[in-house]
């Protein structure tokens, strides 16, 4: 199967039109949906059921609205699978890595899906509710792919990028709400939240990657090690404080010829 050419996606520039307003819809479905009276008492509110019957889900509250020091009384609790456990950015981190050592050019493909997720070009409206539902090519993509690699992750590749899709939207629920309402001008960059969390998932496994790639290449002379690769990327995650999306020539550089410049053609006259 082609997946250059079936994940083929342009660069996104700025804050691409119809983004915001995809982001907003889903901010403001989450904010009416019930909260339960305690953590151990959630709500729990169905996404989707994958093609194996593993759900995809909330529960509300999460952790963050009873901690002591600036509790967030929007946070939820994002779930995938036949239970009620939920995983941290660690544990996405390293499922990727996996991914990165059984197969470098199909973990390049996950990435790509990872950025189309962060930018929502795999999302569909019906009825004013948006989920991700890649279309048909993309789904039988991420299909095949997973008869690679589903032995590798605790979810599978679909179930990994649905976690992932429900990660990014309890971020901007957390991030985007101001006086009880749903909203990307506030005092937060429109990149906070959704974009910056996917996007971060992308330059740690990759920059990881390259580090070990780097280990194993110069084993036999330690001393040459690339320090720098990993340094680097901790300084990024401290100085933004935990993010560390990829620039656009990054992109083009890590993921080309899966993300592609949109570039306009030449006049011939």
């Amino acid at each position: 199967m082609n997946y250059q050419a079936i994940l083929k996606t342009k660069l996104q520039k700025g804050n691409p039109k119809g983004l915001n307003e995809k982001r907003i819809k889903r901010i403001e479905e989450a904010l009416n949906w019930k909260t339960g009276p305690s953590l151990e008492k959630p709500e729990k509110h169905f996404i989707a059921e994958l093609p194996n019957k593993m759900a995809v889900y909330f529960l509300k509250p999460g952790k963050e609205v009873f901690r002591d020091k600036k509790p967030n009384p929007n946070d939820m609790k994002p779930c995938v699978g036949y239970g009620e456990k939920s995983y941290g950015f660690n544990d996405m981190w390293k499922q990727l890595s996996k991914i990165s050592v059984h197969d470098f050019e199909m973990f390049r493909a996950v990435l790509t899906l990872i950025y189309r997720n962060a930018f929502m070009l795999d999302h569909v409206e019906n009825e004013g509710i948006i989920r991700y539902r890649p279309s048909k090519e993309i789904s039988e993509c991420i299909k095949r792919m997973g008869q690679s690699i589903d032995d590798l992750l605790d979810y599978g590749l679909l179930g990994l990028l649905h976690f992932m899709d429900n990660l990014a939207w309890n971020e901007d629920v957390k991030y985007h709400v101001e006086d009880g309402k749903a909203t990307l001008k506030g005092k937060y960059k429109w990149s906070t939240g959704r974009i910056n969390t996917l996007l971060t998932c992308i330059t740690i496994p990759y920059k990881t990657c390259l580090f070990v790639k780097d280990i194993l290449g110069r084993s036999s002379k330690p001393k040459n090690i690339d320090w720098a690769l990993v340094y680097d990327t901790m300084q990024m995650l401290l100085w933004a404080r935990g993010v560390c999306p990829p620039r656009p020539d990054d992109l083009i550089k890590w993921l080309s010829p899966y993300i592609i410049e949109d570039t306009p053609q030449q006049k011939l006259f």
